[in-house]
């Protein structure tokens, strides 16, 4: 999860919550909050209600953050119990349905996923995970035209120049270069955006519904 948190959004879900007593998926979600915080994994926030949101939507947004990690039951097959079929698993002791709220997070997970937080999703991926990699790639891009810079000044140097030569870089000699530099100039000015655009989204989590 460390080595993707700051790549896409992370939903962090417990699986085969079948085979666990509520006591014990409470137990577990419970702990793998607290290893999330304690490792410092950034997984995806829910943005926080505005002030005119109506109570049940409110209500329903705190069910979703109360429900991280989402305790999920999976099955790919059909089973009919009572006259009824639905997507499910029939054990010897019970039968367990995938969307039944009392028995899997399933439901919250999928409304949450295709229904009322995709489009947030969406503006995370674009405006932070792409930024920061787009930001990364010409940081990175930048750093090896400078060094190749140096490394041919030195050759010359060493080839005997009359004087030393200054690294020119406030000059730009060819029509790569003249980019790299103005795409190092755009990096810092999208870095600025980014820190504003993580203060505001830090300052909002703090605040409540």
């Amino acid at each position: 999860m460390k080595a993707l948190h700051e790549k896409v959004n992370i939903v962090p879900i417990l699986a085969k919550a079948d085979s666990l007593t509520q006591a014990e998926v409470f137990r577990k979600k419970m702990k793998i909050r607290e290893d999330i915080k304690q490792f410092g994994i950034n997984v995806y926030q829910f943005p926080e209600c505005d002030s005119d949101e109506d109570e049940d939507f409110k209500k329903q947004d705190q069910i979703l953050k109360d429900s991280i990690p989402f305790a999920v039951i999976g099955s790919n097959v059909q089973v009919e119990n009572k006259g009824r079929k639905f997507r499910g698993r029939i054990y010897p002791w019970g039968v367990v349905e995938v969307e039944n709220p009392a028995h899997s997070d399933f439901l919250l997970l999928r409304n949450m996923l295709v229904r009322t937080h995709m489009q947030d999703l969406k503006d995370v991926t674009r405006e932070t995970h792409y930024e920061n990699y787009r930001a990364q790639c010409i940081q990175n891009m930048t750093q090896m035209v400078v060094q190749e810079r140096k490394r041919s000044l030195r050759e010359k140097h060493r080839e005997g120049s009359e004087a030393d030569i200054p690294l020119p870089l406030a000059v730009v000699d060819t029509e790569k270069e003249r980019l790299i530099f103005e795409k190092d100039e755009e990096l810092r000015r999208m870095q600025e955006v980014l820190e504003r655009i993580q203060e505001q989204m830090q300052h909002s989590q703090r605040g409540g519904c």
